[in-house]
């Protein structure tokens, strides 16, 4: 899955991304879709950096991969700018079978009008939606879409390609963690869906990256450290924010794994604020936030610069009994308002 590294110097015009459903991206450590490029900040200022971890920029780690390595003339995503971008790995329409989750203090979207559906969807039962790969597949709709078409805010585009398949033209940045030792984690949303996420490990295969299984990753679920999580606003990080973390171990999948509930309460009403004409919620938040500005939906039609300044750092801790070597860390989202489920994959050296 190597090739030589190549470095994009595409000067980053207009940052425009299309909405999909809902965006989330695992930033820190950083993902298989960072690599350095050119970014203009919103000062007007030019940096060769990693993305990813910019302020409102959560979702454009791998705008600036060529079409051709993702879609490679044989995937429906030519009318797409960027299917390379970080928040397009995922999978669409998956649903449980049976809910788990149903004490209020762990739900996101109670206020949603559609509660018989969102039974449905995977939050309600965290880790046991299907999915067609531990790391994403771009567009979320491995198989098409339902009905033929896809349309950008309900489904992507069909028949993309598995991460763990994609050869990408540079190195895969690579973090070393310590074992018996506590890692930082950050994530950071495009669009707010609600739900819930774990972090987890596999061992790299032998085979390569296209032999990584859900079931390798469901084996090595990290644990969270403590009953805090932060608010970071954009790289600094004495900009950090304590709030409360919500937990939950019970009614999730691998029986007894560790999850977290997503701190940032979506709107109520115009589909959690997406569709509002306004800034704000003017109809409430599904939860009450733990800070003033810690509410909304992020991305909007009608507001498309009021993406959130901020990410969500975690603490986890790295198993003393691990053997060394190479690992995958894979960052599952589990969303609540969609029936949708997010990936962000990360290559780890364990020492």
């Amino acid at each position: 899955m190597r090739l030589l590294i190549v470095q994009f110097l595409v000067i980053l015009g207009c940052l425009y991304v299309q909405h999909v459903d809902s965006h989330a991206a695992m930033l820190e450590p950083l993902s298989w879709l960072e690599f350095k490029q050119w970014i203009q900040m919103q000062d007007g200022s030019w940096v060769f950096d990693y993305v990813g971890t910019k302020s409102r920029k959560q979702c454009l780690a791998g705008e600036n991969i060529p079409k051709n390595v993702i879609c490679n003339g044989k995937y429906t995503c030519e009318d797409f700018k960027s299917p390379g971008l970080t928040c397009f790995w995922y999978k669409n329409n998956t649903r449980i079978t049976e809910p788990t989750i149903f004490d209020p203090e762990l739900r996101t979207y109670p206020h949603a009008p559609n509660q018989d559906e969102i039974l449905t969807h995977p939050w309600r039962a965290p880790g046991t939606a299907p999915i067609d790969s531990p790391c994403g597949v771009a567009g979320g709709n491995i198989n098409g879409c339902i009905g033929g078409k896809c349309s950008q805010n309900r489904g992507g585009f069909g028949f993309g390609p598995k991460l763990v398949d994609v050869n990408m033209p540079y190195d895969f940045v690579v973090t070393e963690w310590v074992r018996d030792t506590v890692v930082e984690v950050i994530w950071g949303i495009f669009a707010n869906h609600g739900g819930g996420y774990s972090y987890r490990l596999c061992k790299l295969p032998e085979e390569g990256y296209s032999k990584l299984t859900e079931e390798c990753f469901q084996q090595i679920p990290l644990e969270f450290i403590g009953d805090k999580q932060w608010i970071q606003y954009g790289e600094d990080k004495t900009s950090r924010v304590e709030i409360e973390a919500t937990r939950v171990t019970k009614g999730t999948y691998p029986e007894g794994s560790q999850w977290t509930k997503n701190p940032i309460p979506g709107c109520i009403g115009d589909y959690g604020g997406f569709l509002s004409n306004t800034t704000g919620c003017p109809h409430g938040t599904q939860f009450k936030p733990q800070k003033t500005d810690l509410y909304g939906y992020g991305v909007r039609r009608y507001f498309h610069l009021q993406h959130f300044p901020f990410s969500i750092v975690d603490l986890v801790h790295i198993p003393s009994d691990l053997p060394a070597g190479e690992y995958v860390l894979s960052f599952r989202w589990d969303a609540e308002q969609s029936p949708q489920v997010w990936n962000s994959c990360a290559s780890i050296n364990i020492v």
